[in-house]
């Protein structure tokens, strides 16, 4: 079966539905699978419960959209508790992430072009199960979306970033609270082969602690923006 992710701004544009199916939604067998395959990375999404935290105020965070500072004391102190010096120290790439590039770029693994997965899942291998997943909210239509995934009595998980969910926070809890899964999708959505791995743990950490602002919940699991 494949895997269904939509952005969420687009979401009004889309149907759910499948070539071999019925037309009605209800009668469609969609089961959450526990396992998702994103560019880069196979994704067990799975959160850790911790004490919930105090309302979030916009103004203790980075810039909405912007790669975070590394030079602030609290991304300081985030990369004193990472050791990086196992990270590979490959070239930056400018801009969009390229085509597939011809030769190949030694160390560098794109998985459309060359089919190098690794360990990831690529396809759900009982017949009419669907992996139901959404980028890049919350955002105003996300209320939308999940109206009707509680009419259709389905479940998903969110990829959230992490500037949304400080300017839609309460959503970002609805979520959580009507049984989906949340898991990070960067600060910026900037494309992190782009960035620094200190840009990277900035990206990632915002977002942590934006999320577990919100819900209460620390995120352990993310999906890169490829794009």
């Amino acid at each position: 079966g494949p895997f269904l992710s939509f952005n969420e701004t687009y979401f009004h544009s889309y149907t759910l539905s499948s070539p071999t199916a019925p037309s009605s939604h209800s009668t469609l067998n969609f089961t959450m699978v526990k396992f998702f395959t994103s560019t880069f990375t196979v994704l067990v999404l799975t959160v850790a419960m911790v004490k919930a935290q105090s309302a979030i105020n916009i103004a203790d965070y980075p810039p909405i959209n912007e790669v975070p500072d590394t030079k602030s004391a609290q991304v300081q102190a985030w990369l004193k508790e990472i050791d990086l010096t196992g990270a590979p120290a490959l070239p930056l790439h400018v801009g969009a992430p390229p085509a597939c590039p011809n030769p190949p770029i030694a160390n560098e693994c794109y998985w459309g072009c060359d089919g190098c997965a690794g360990d990831d899942i690529t396809a759900c291998a009982a017949p009419n199960t669907w992996g139901l997943t959404f980028d890049d909210g919350p955002s105003t239509f996300t209320p939308t979306l999940l109206n009707y995934l509680k009419t259709q009595k389905l479940s998903a998980s969110f990829f959230l970033i992490g500037s949304n969910v400080i300017q839609h926070p309460e959503i970002v809890k609805r979520e959580l609270e009507e049984g989906h899964h949340l898991a990070s999708h960067t600060w910026s959505h900037h494309a992190l082969t782009t960035l620094t791995n200190e840009q990277i743990v900035a990206e990632m950490k915002w977002t942590e602690k934006a999320v577990l602002a919100a819900t209460g919940l620390r995120l352990k699991y993310m999906r890169p923006p490829i794009w």
